[in-house]
């Protein structure tokens, strides 16, 4: 089954719905479905079926529509970052082969310029040679799908810690994270949708396409702001939210200094534990919005979800959505009982494939069909997971090893407390000293002593942090996760 084509099969029950809005134009689903069909017309009159497509662009309706239709086409989009190095970007490029490069406007020359044998289209500008909108109006709306693609795109890793590796993600597998979805999160109605983030992230990519899925109205926002954000969330009813910790925090700061009305049916948080006192402010400002927090990845896609009521445990992470099986392993890979730390494995027609032209990768993530997480849990007798650390991340000072999540943990239930973040620092006594890097929520500022003071009735004495840095500001992934590899690296040159 081809996803584009399932989505376009229900948008024909309602085709004057609005399916995309970016508060300037919109497309209703019949609208949609003719646009999918002519860029999957072009592309097969260009010879760009079963081809990657490399695609650099923000946010915008152009790239909703093109992805859509290359994906109709059984063209496979290779997402690429505008923020990445061009380095970086060249090797992704150079790595993928694509047949055709689409990207903005404001890329075209360069790329033209060090691509001169690949083909290329952009988004924007005058309508002449070259340009997006000149070739769409160049074919009819009467392409057919592709029935049975290999994959549906390649994704990035958002490269927290090293360089990005492209994800390959089946049609299939967002078909079934589309119904767990349903599933999982108790929502009256899905009528519209938003996900500021990035579309070259899964998350924003794919809440766009469950919101088709859905016959909701995707809202399109080229950047996260959290004022734009409120103020959909003033206009529409019901607004569901996918977002990140980073993002909640912001739309927290704003709506408490405004007396607008939002209405907000559901907030669905990925890539971090909130922390405690984050989700209570979310409770206290959005009342009647149900929160959500799960756990995945891009490899693994869903794996366990939980609801935000404030009776749940700080490490909690909640319970497998439907049809996850998980496994948790010692090092030998044997299955140990629940109550154990051990690293998760687990097994879902929602994983992915395989990293993109890297098999000894692909092959170190699998092991007997189970997915390799790199996360270490344990599983209590009730069936929620609960999160020890990552693999990784492990800090070993004096020949104990402490997990950085387990400390944030803690850390982050002081008020004080607006972002944290946990790693070892070289050292030659200890191996590694434990250290914590921590952006403050007001003027309040309390001292390492105190750190560890509060710490203490939680913490082995070993895990407490023996230094304390204060940041202005964290650095973030584009996909809204902490930067770990550069905040460790600034405090190492700064400490020279």
């Amino acid at each position: 089954m081809n996803l584009v084509q399932h989505i376009l099969e229900r948008g024909q029950a309602a085709p004057s719905r609005i399916a995309i809005s970016d508060g300037r134009e919109e497309r209703s689903y019949a609208q949609l479905m003719r646009l999918v069909q002519q860029v999957a017309n072009g592309l097969r009159h260009g010879g760009y079926i079963k081809r990657n497509i490399a695609v650099l662009s923000g946010n915008r309706m152009e790239f909703a529509e093109f992805v859509l239709g290359a994906i109709y086409a059984g063209c496979v989009p290779v997402l690429l970052d505008p923020k990445w190095h061009p380095v970086e970007m060249d090797k992704v490029i150079r790595q993928c082969e694509p047949g055709l490069i689409v990207c903005e406007e404001r890329f075209a020359a360069d790329f033209t310029e060090r691509y001169r044998e690949i083909p290329q289209l952009y988004f924007g500008g005058e309508q002449r040679n070259g340009s997006y909108s000149a070739w769409l109006s160049a074919f009819g709306p009467d392409a057919v799908a592709e029935e049975n693609p290999e994959l549906l795109f390649i994704g990035y890793t958002s490269g927290t810690t090293g360089l990005p590796k492209g994800y390959m993600r089946t049609h299939q597998s967002w078909l079934t994270s589309f119904e767990a979805t349903e599933k999982a999160f108790r929502l009256n109605s899905m009528k519209h949708v938003l996900a500021p983030g990035p579309f070259v992230h899964s998350l924003s990519l794919f809440a766009m396409m469950q919101a088709l899925y859905s016959l909701a109205t995707f809202h399109l926002l080229p950047a996260f702001d959290a004022v734009s954000v409120l103020n959909l969330c003033s206009h529409e009813p019901d607004m569901v939210l996918f977002v990140v910790p980073a993002m909640i925090d912001a739309l927290v700061r704003h709506a408490a200094a405004t007396t607008a009305p939002v209405s907000i049916q559901a907030i669905i948080s990925s890539g971090g534990k909130w922390p405690v006192t984050l989700k209570q402010r979310c409770r206290e400002l959005f009342k009647e919005t149900k929160l959500y927090e799960y756990y995945g990845s891009s490899e693994a896609s869903y794996i366990s979800y939980l609801e935000m009521t404030g009776e749940e445990e700080a490490d909690s992470l909640g319970k497998p959505f439907d049809g996850v099986q998980i496994s948790i392993r010692d090092a030998q890979f044997r299955e140990l009982p629940p109550g154990a730390v051990g690293e998760l494995y687990i097994r879902s027609e929602m994983m992915f494939t395989g990293y993109h032209l890297l098999p000894e990768e692909t092959a170190g993530v699998f092991r007997r069909g189970w997915l390799r997480t790199g996360d270490y849990v344990l599983l209590d007798h009730e069936g929620d997971l609960h999160l020890a650390g990552r693999a990784g991340s492990m800090i070993k000072s004096g020949g104990l090893k402490v997990f950085p999540e387990e400390v944030e943990t803690v850390l982050r239930r002081i008020p004080a407390v607006r972002e944290v973040m946990v790693f070892g620092k070289p050292d030659e006594r200890w191996g590694e000293q434990v250290t914590a890097l921590i952006e403050w929520s007001g003027e309040q500022q309390l001292s390492l002593e105190q750190i560890r003071d509060y710490c203490r009735p939680y913490l082995a004495g070993y895990k407490l942090p023996r230094q304390l840095v204060t940041v202005e500001q964290f650095i973030y992934t584009s996909s809204g996760k902490i930067a770990r590899q550069r905040m460790m690296d600034n405090v190492r040159e700064g400490s020279r």
